[in-house]
């Protein structure tokens, strides 16, 4: 039954990315309710990943934790989130000495090294992880092992900021025993 399972999931998940690739998605952020296009902030870019093992050795080298961001190009929530939490996270420096910022898009098909060396690519890296909804943000060790609980979804920005400290700190604290 579990093997059925993660067949039909499997299947689902692939139906579903071979359906956003054949049509163009643009998501309409002019009636976004935190749109950020009036900020005084700078520009800034969340570093994307394509190879995990080397972010790996880079965490364990200088003792920090992997706040991976797995976002799609069609996830609204996940520019919202970009916008509001992480990129003034990054512009802030106040997380520069424990945190490593990356971002993947789940719905690019490039090949990338996992933390082990093999070879995988976004989409199979989002679902070998259960992570393919959008945005879920990670919270891993030089390893890959999630040090914190996951977020998943974004409900209040409010209250978004004080989880992913808190996570943060969490997976900080575990890394440095």
């Amino acid at each position: 039954m579990k093997v059925f399972k993660s067949l039909l999931v499997g299947a689902v998940f692939a139906w579903s990315a071979l359906a956003l690739a054949q049509y163009e998605y643009e998501y309409d952020y002019s009636d976004d309710e935190y749109d950020n296009e009036d900020s005084d902030l700078p520009h800034v870019e969340i570093p994307n990943v394509e190879d995990l093992q080397a972010l790996g050795r880079q965490a364990r080298a200088e003792n920090k934790v992997i706040f991976l961001e797995m976002s799609a190009s069609y996830c609204g929530y996940c520019r919202t989130l970009e916008d509001h939490i992480i990129k003034p996270m990054i512009l802030s420096g106040d997380y520069d000495d424990y945190v490593l910022i990356r971002k993947l898009d789940i719905d690019r098909f490039y090949p990338m090294k996992d933390f082990d060396g093999s070879m995988t690519n976004p989409s199979k890296f989002a679902f070998d992880t259960n992570a393919s909804l959008t945005p879920t943000l990670l919270f891993l060790d030089s390893r890959g092992d999630e040090v914190s609980p996951r977020i998943v979804g974004v409900n209040t920005l409010e209250l978004y900021g004080e989880y992913v400290d808190i996570a943060l700190l969490e997976g900080h604290r575990k890394i440095t025993r």
